[in-house]
């Protein structure tokens, strides 16, 4: 089977997710249960919650046993699992039951909600226990899991557990590290958590890292709000739900110590995108390097940059560059800038939505995928970070609460080379920046200080979720602390993009991918720019001739 077809199939066939399905409509007869016992009844709330778990997890185990799991070969008899799924799910009343009586009595979250929020916390936990024992595999596991690595990340050769062992027994140093990754040649990081963003980047874990990621206990009994606590060089982050959150412990030093919680190890995306991509931020730039937020392909041997804030059509543009125009493909989402003007590779896995991957599949995708994947697709789209950003500003434990979603629901990630015939680039100097915005029709030369204001200003856009704005001003990197690091920053790219050509292209709607190449052509050598000009863009006129794809259709919700 191809690399293509099977990260299509398996969109939707994951157990995780069909199990995360049943447990939303299980959380929702739970909810209704419980108001029904409390406000009809007038039973109390802490008792219509033990009634109600009865109601939910029956619905629970019919469905997981029926679907989320069908098609394995289980042990033991369906009435041992019954009792056994069912004595889990009283038990977690142990936890639940205090938890939610802490956020309605303590915090004064309304106690439908608190629920909710309770309910979710016990899922990570239900979920490992119910695949690893009650609905555990007769067969031999683990070719599901390598099948799905390789789809990420198909050039990247793994090494099989005779050869780790031989090179734990070298270097002791290893003993315990599952992944190490060499990022764009300038960062190394050694893991115990698979970061598939940087799966481009796997490579052996050797010599010392400079960043280190652990996942211990972190935290202890629950509190009544989330706390940040700086001892010396040791932060630490801890949510209102004690050990069972989603906590971390950074330890500024060489290397960078990052210890995380369980719970949050589990949800790979999350913690790299709200942890672990800002420090990589900032370590870049103590390298003398820039992890800028920007697309970026390659155009007859010539990096073009896109700039933009987040959700506004990047992955789309770089899709039809790539696949209509045959550009190399360099990244989508984060770029590296390198000394000398130099663009450097930094191709994560995209997040695509439903119309973008109908488009690449042919509009052939059976009917469980679509509905997976409009799902996925819509809890990860810019309506759904937008909530997610305004329950940040709540007192309820959003880390906890972002990473149960991710897991419940996993962004639709994929590599561009695994979905259509692409090209990635190592690096190229860079000849083009273009900085896209949404408006009225026009194009707006830049000089270098407002393009590498905007540029920085997009980036900062990128951490906009919590906890960045906590942690973030405490980060300190040898002698450099925050505000020496971002004024850092600043200068790299200004010695970087000295001599770049940068423009505004403002459009209406998603026409990026078809004013960008005639912009490029007319543009053969960088263009030295003294004074910023305001040119009307007339957009009919500049779309290319074998532009015959819909754009609306790829352009994210």
């Amino acid at each position: 089977m191809s690399i293509r077809v099977y990260a299509l199939r398996r969109i939707g066939s994951a157990p995780a997710f069909r199990f995360g399905l049943v447990g939303l409509t299980g959380i929702a007869i739970n909810q209704i249960v419980l108001g029904l016992l409390t406000e009809v009844s007038g039973l109390y709330y802490l008792l219509s919650a033990i009634a109600a778990t009865q109601f939910s997890s029956t619905w629970n185990f019919v469905g997981t046993e029926n679907w989320a799991f069908a098609g394995r070969q289980f042990r033991g008899h369906i009435g041992q699992r019954y009792f056994t799924f069912m004595a889990i799910s009283n038990s977690t009343l142990l936890l639940r039951i205090p938890l939610l009586w802490i956020l309605h009595d303590l915090l004064g979250i309304n106690y439908l909600l608190g629920n909710l929020i309770s309910l979710a916390v016990m899922f990570a936990v239900r979920f490992l226990i119910a695949d690893g024992w009650i609905w555990a595999a007769a067969s031999h596991p683990g070719e599901g899991a390598l099948a799905l690595r390789t789809a990420i990340a198909p050039d990247v050769e793994r090494l099989d557990p005779a050869t780790i062992s031989s090179l734990r027994a070298v270097d002791p140093e290893i003993d315990h590290v599952a992944y190490g990754y060499d990022v764009g040649g300038v960062l190394r990081i050694h893991s115990d958590v698979e970061l598939p963003e940087l799966a481009y980047f796997l490579t052996t874990p050797s010599g010392t890292p400079d960043l280190r990621i652990r996942v211990v206990r972190v935290g202890a009994l629950p509190s009544r709000s989330t706390r940040f606590v700086r001892v010396g060089d040791r932060l630490t982050y801890l949510e209102q739900l004690g050990m069972a959150g989603a906590n971390f412990r950074i330890t500024m030093g060489e290397p960078i110590l990052v210890e995380v919680a369980p719970l949050l190890a589990k949800s790979r995306h999350v913690l790299y995108t709200n942890v672990i991509e800002a420090l990589l931020r900032f370590l870049m730039v103590s390298r003398g390097h820039v992890l800028l937020h920007s697309a970026c392909v390659v155009v007859d041997g010539r990096a073009v940059l896109l700039s933009a804030q987040t959700d506004t059509g990047k992955t789309s543009t770089v899709i039809q560059l790539v696949r209509d125009r045959g550009y190399q493909f360099l990244s989508d989402d984060m770029t590296i800038i390198g000394p000398g003007g130099r663009a450097i590779t930094y191709p994560k896995p995209m997040t695509l939505s439903y119309h973008t991957m109908a488009v690449i599949n042919g509009g052939k995708m059976p009917r469980r995928q679509r509905a997976a994947l409009s799902i996925q697709s819509r809890v990860h789209s810019k309506s759904g970070r937008s909530v997610g950003k305004a329950l940040g500003r709540l007192p309820i434990p959003i880390m906890s609460v972002n990473s149960i979603v991710q897991i419940l629901v996993p962004p639709p990630k994929y590599r561009i080379d695994a979905l259509m015939p692409a090209e990635i680039a190592g690096e190229a100097p860079i000849s083009h920046i273009f900085l896209m915005e949404r408006g009225e029709s026009a194009r707006e030369d830049m000089t270098p200080d407002e393009a590498i204001r905007q540029l920085i200003e997009n980036t900062d856009d990128a951490y906009g979720f919590p906890p960045f704005s906590t942690f973030a001003p405490h980060i300190r990197i040898g002698l450099n602390d925050y505000t020496a690091l971002r004024a850092k920053e600043e200068e790299l790219l200004r010695q970087a993009l000295a001599n770049v050509a940068a423009v505004r292209v403002r459009v209406p709607g998603h026409e990026w991918a078809e004013l960008l190449p005639g912009l490029v052509e007319r543009f053969e050598e960088p263009i030295s720019i003294e004074e910023p000009t305001t040119v009307p863009i007339p957009i009919r006129a500049m779309i290319v001739e074998d532009a015959d794809l819909e754009i609306s259709s790829l352009s994210k919700p």
